[in-house]
């Protein structure tokens, strides 16, 4: 049986980090509310007060600790690598073992007396002895062919040490490691193509950053999974399974599902679902900007041919739009499924405004309809192409800003308003050369901005005089 002192240790952490959240909801509630008139604002820092008169989350002892941590694991690694040659092999055994199970008796027992910061320390210090303990292992038996299993190996100690204790920043190593092993299997030559496996390895560091409610866990597992992602597409690519346009129009769908359904999560109050949703609607954003690059690269072929022989213009516009391939539709259209149901879902809950949900459907079916279209079209129609492909993406980023201005969901307005500025430098560097054109272009732009922000000036007066409903 576990200890009561352990098990109190263990809720005592549990119950600080759900005041951690609890704070910043608490926060976010008292704008609202004070914007609503249901409270006074002279209140606010009074209950924020009342709120945080627990024990502090963080600490710069806690900070210093981590940081010592870290030095000495650095330390220990250097002093035995350099000493590595010298050393008879039970006694580099013996050293690596010794210190590893120091620092998680010193983690236990500090976890135990309720020192949380040096807990962790001491974890973060264990975590970095065990992957230092395979790495020169490997080199003791010349196992460099398996170095990349080695921080699989790595991850899934650090992660069960992360799940033990618990402790948060070990947890946070975990997800940094298990995303640098899917980067350097990604580019092995001699690994399989595609890494399939990272996503159990993800799925079970997420359900420890949910149960943790680890957000910079969570920040590190979405960046993860939209990397390896980009290295799926790229895999599929180079098999001939999907063509340069299809490969970016599936991975903006897939991005896009993946937010909606995370934001879905959100409203359960699921730790980490607003993290992966926030980071699913940047990656879909900037897969479905990028659209715009193998089709320019093919217009710039298409220029260059005229003054080289040697260039066929038809090599490149099968890279990039090819025949059929047969495994874009399937795919294409279950994300667009997840898309329409978590759209009508967020829309009925009153979650997601009609404007919105209008712009992301209308994107999703011509990102769908896309491949096909340029096929169909044919090279005389790359001009249209790029038109309506900038088109969809100004129409997603004015409907996150208009979403974003309910309030709740700042962040997707922030992520709109970037995807706008960023598509309006793309279209001036594309197609704009002269003072004369890019005067007319910025007071185009600028006449479009302002529009926009009175139209949701007004739209939110009369939100506001109406009740707010």
């Amino acid at each position: 049986m576990m200890p009561q002192g352990r098990v109190g240790g263990k809720r005592r952490r549990r119950d600080a980090t759900d005041m951690d959240g609890y704070r910043k909801r608490l926060a976010r509630d008292l704008e609202r509310w004070i914007a609503q008139g249901l409270v006074d604002p002279a209140n606010r820092q009074a209950i924020l007060d009342s709120a945080s008169s627990g024990r502090p989350a963080w600490s710069a002892t806690g900070a210093a600790a981590i940081l010592g941590a870290v030095l000495l694991g650095l330390a220990a690694i250097t002093f035995v690598a350099a000493n590595w040659a010298e050393m008879a092999r039970a006694l580099r055994f013996g050293v690596i073992l010794a210190a590893l199970w120091a620092a998680f008796a010193g983690a236990a027992a500090a976890f135990a007396r309720d020192r949380d910061a040096v807990g962790h320390a001491l974890a973060l210090l264990g975590a970095a002895l065990f992957g230092a303990a395979i790495t020169l292992t490997a080199q003791t038996f010349n196992m460099s062919a398996f170095r990349n299993t080695g921080v699989l190996i790595w991850t899934g100690g650090a992660l069960a040490t992360a799940l033990v204790l618990p402790s948060r920043p070990v947890l946070i190593l975990a997800a940094l490691l298990g995303a640098a092993w899917a980067v350097l299997e990604s580019v092995n030559p001699y690994a399989p193509d595609i890494l399939w496996s990272y996503l159990a390895v993800w799925a079970l560091t997420a359900a420890a950053a949910t149960r943790m409610h680890s957000l910079v866990s969570w920040t590190l597992l979405a960046i993860g999974l939209f990397v390896w992602l980009g290295f799926t597409m790229k895999s599929f690519v180079d098999a001939g399974a999907l063509f340069e346009l299809e490969a970016f129009a599936l991975y903006a769908l897939i991005a896009a599902a993946i937010a909606l359904a995370a934001s879905a999560l959100r409203e359960a109050r699921l730790a980490g679902a607003g993290v992966l949703s926030n980071w699913a609607a940047i990656a879909g954003l900037l897969a479905g900007w990028a659209l715009q690059f193998p089709i320019a690269a093919y217009v710039r072929t298409v220029e260059r041919a005229e003054r080289a022989d040697w260039l066929d213009p038809g090599t490149r516009w099968a890279e990039v739009f090819g025949p059929e391939s047969g495994a874009f539709l399937v795919p294409a259209l279950v994300a667009g499924g997840v898309i329409l149901a978590c759209g009508l879902y967020a829309r009925a809950r009153g979650r997601l405004e009609t404007s919105a949900l209008a712009a992301v459907l209308a994107a999703t079916a011509f990102l769908i309809a896309l491949p096909f279209i340029a096929r169909a079209a044919g090279p005389e129609a790359v001009a249209a192409l790029r038109i309506g492909i900038g088109a969809a993406v100004y129409a997603v980023a004015v409907g996150l800003i208009l979403q974003g201005a309910r309030g709740e969901r700042r962040v997707i307005g922030g992520i709109g308003v970037a995807a706008f500025i960023l598509q309006s430098i793309y279209v001036y560097a594309t197609l704009f050369g002269d003072l004369l054109d890019t005067a007319v272009f910025f007071l185009v732009g600028g006449a479009l901005l302002l529009g926009l922000a009175f139209a949701a000036a007004r739209w939110r007066g009369r939100r506001q005089a109406g009740g707010g409903s």
